[in-house]
């Protein structure tokens, strides 16, 4: 009996044994488990949950050259570059033979543009691992930003010796041609690169602008969007053929058949659907490519008239004509807008066009890229040796060399104009622009020349619209919303008008009054990402918070590079304690704009809210980068510092 008792206990102290042995390794597997789960959050690109899970490990097991190495990427692609240079310096001190920490940390150098400390820790990866592509990508991307394109471009070389199709050296190099100016190693490269993201094909079509080769830009453009082109033109003529009545649809089958030179069927498709708004402007140019003059000449004059599309009318009807009172006309436009259709159209006029043309057409093309702006005041400045008082030729070197920067010769000629055409408004309207932009400003000289240019031209929208922006600015909000009814009756265009009147009345209590404004806006030009903005806002005002989600989101869809509307989004999400979306729209915000203050300061909030103290101090940090003597970024580090503190007790 003592002996079954003797192998029975045994056997239970060899079971408990195994039980402890068995628990150890459970909780060795857990944290292999939680760090493979991080990387693999990272790779899937979801970093909030990967910083989650890492910062979930415990601090043992936290405080491992792997854990700190994750925990650092996440920083990174988070935004957080002080807190991620720390991490990765805490796993290089750990394991300082070991890439990855060494690329993290030159790629969070990079963000910081602090270029020579991201070549210095890319040049110590490439050391420990020779073969490494993405320490190679990283030196050549931060010798890039240096301006070193030699070095760039031999280490872009070095990585494709590694990996012959490697897309990110590929498109590395792509930049470094793209900025010295070298189109036969740039055509070499694009020709080479299967397949190209969306923004290297930006980058593409700005290259053949650049070039001079405004048609080839803009069949670049069409070829890259050809797919989704098509299978959008097939996809609304099926909805049409189950709903006719469905004429909503029509305008953009109309501009998508225009876009693949399917332009009879264009105009059968816009004559078909009578119902429908379809633009004067698109079948313009379907007439226009059919040669015949006549009826595209009539189309785009409607398209004028209409206002909305005056710009790209006016100029297609001067490539036409050969008016140059079509080009005066385009740029009293109120509204600017591109459109690669008529730009590529304006490059067979070039070699035959006189100087004055010459300088309209690279006007034009500035607003594509500003580059083109010294070749329109050249041609212009060659217009006044002819012709020294030419109004056109003065206004466009005015308006160049503002764009370039040059704002006491902008000046200059502008004041030239205004002296020699006292009964034109729109010298006083620039003067009084340019004194905007200028220090010190004097707003009683500002006010004047905005005056003087109503006084000159009291029916020009924009000009009204100025002088009430200003009597806004000072305070007068009296003054400011008669000029802005003024400036709205003169033309349906003015948003601002627009938006800025809604938010006085808005602000006065005046929902009712307010809102049908913006619809106007929105009916009038569905295509403008500013007038979703404006209703959003308005919306947020009301504190209805889905409609402004969804106005925000409509004016994402339409200029996806617009920040303010990622932090506005990121704000709302926040206000409704929506904290993982609200940290996903912000991060969004400073993938557009990295210095965007208020975008640190409210994803500082929302780590706050979630109780991540340490990260909320370091987002707090990155704002104080931005603006070192704001007072509520000091505030909120010494508040989050003493909650930190008290954690730790």
């Amino acid at each position: 009996m003592k002996r079954y008792i003797l192998i029975g206990s045994v056997l239970l102290a060899a079971v408990l044994a195994a039980a402890i042995l068995l628990s150890f390794f459970n909780r060795s597997t857990e944290t292999d488990y939680r760090l493979a789960r991080g990387r693999a959050q990272l790779y899937t690109e979801n970093y909030l949950a990967a910083l989650q899970t890492l910062r979930d490990l415990s601090n043992s097991h936290r405080a491992s050259p792997q854990a700190h190495s994750y925990l650092g990427a996440a920083y990174l692609k988070l935004h957080l570059y002080k807190a991620a240079i720390e991490e990765f310096e805490e796993a290089i001190k750990q394991r300082p033979r070991v890439s990855d920490p060494w690329i993290g940390l030159a790629s969070s150098y990079i963000e910081l543009g602090d270029t020579q400390k991201a070549v210095d820790e890319a040049k110590r990866a490439t050391e420990i691992e020779k073969r490494s592509i993405d320490a190679w990508i990283t030196l050549g991307r931060a010798q890039w930003l240096q301006r070193n394109f030699d070095e760039a471009e031999k280490t872009a070389l070095k990585a494709r010796e590694i990996d012959a199709d490697n897309a990110a050296a590929s498109d590395l190099l792509l930049h470094i041609y793209f900025d010295l100016d070298q189109p036969r190693k740039f055509q070499a490269e694009l020709d080479r690169a299967e397949k190209t993201s969306k923004p290297i094909q930006n980058l593409a079509i700005r290259f053949f602008l650049r070039q001079g080769q405004f048609a080839r830009a803009y069949d670049t453009q069409v070829r890259y969007e050809r797919d989704g082109i098509e299978r959008a033109i097939l996809e609304t003529q099926l909805a049409l053929e189950r709903e006719p009545s469905r004429t909503d649809l029509v305008p953009d089958l109309v501009k998508n058949l225009v876009k693949v030179s399917r332009f009879a069927k264009a105009i059968e498709g816009a004559k078909k659907y009578k119902g429908a708004a379809v633009s004067d402007l698109e079948v313009g140019k379907a007439y226009w490519m059919l040669g015949r003059k006549e009826d595209a000449i009539q189309a785009l004059r409607r398209a004028s008239a209409a206002r909305v599309h005056k710009l790209s009318a006016e100029i297609a009807l001067a490539a036409i004509t050969g008016d140059i009172k079509h080009w005066e006309e385009a740029y009293r436009s109120e509204r600017v807008e591109t459109d690669y259709f008529i730009l590529a159209r304006l490059e067979d006029v070039l070699p035959k066009a006189e100087p004055l043309v010459r300088a309209f057409i690279y006007r034009y093309a500035g607003i594509y890229d500003g580059s083109f702006y010294n070749r329109a005041a050249e041609e212009a400045l060659k217009v006044l040796n002819d012709d020294p008082h030419n109004f056109d030729a003065l206004m466009t070197i005015g308006t160049a060399y503002q764009r370039l920067g040059r704002i006491d010769d902008a000046r200059r000629y502008i004041e030239l104009a205004r002296d020699l055409y006292p009964k034109s408004g729109e010298p006083p309207s620039r003067l009084a622009n340019l004194a905007l932009v200028s220090e010190p400003k004097d707003p009683q000289t500002i006010l004047g020349l905005m005056e003087t240019a109503v006084k000159l031209e009291p029916n020009h929208a924009g000009y009204v619209y100025n002088l009430g922006w200003l009597y806004d600015q000072l305070g007068d909000t009296t003054k400011a919303t008669e000029l802005y009814q003024r400036a709205i009756k003169d033309s349906p265009l003015t948003f601002e008008a627009m938006n800025n009147l809604a938010l006085i009345y808005s602000n006065a209590g005046q929902a009712d009054r307010a809102l049908p404004l913006l619809e106007q806006a929105m009916r009038t030009d569905p295509d403008n990402e500013a007038v979703y903005a404006n209703a959003a806002n308005f919306y947020v005002r009301q504190h209805d918070w889905k409609q402004a989600v969804e106005n925000y989101d409509r004016t994402l869809r339409i200029d996806p590079g617009n920040s303010i509307a990622a932090v506005e989004k990121g704000r709302i999400y926040l206000e409704q304690g929506d904290t993982d979306n609200a940290i996903d729209s912000l991060s969004r915000a400073l993938e557009i704009d990295a210095r965007s203050f208020d975008a640190y300061m409210l994803l500082s909030s929302a780590y706050e809210k979630m109780g991540h103290t340490k990260e909320a101090i370091a987002a707090t940090e990155e704002a104080q980068r931005i603006r070192p003597g704001a007072p509520e970024v000091s505030a909120a580090i010494e508040r989050l510092g003493g909650i930190e503190k008290d954690s730790k007790k």
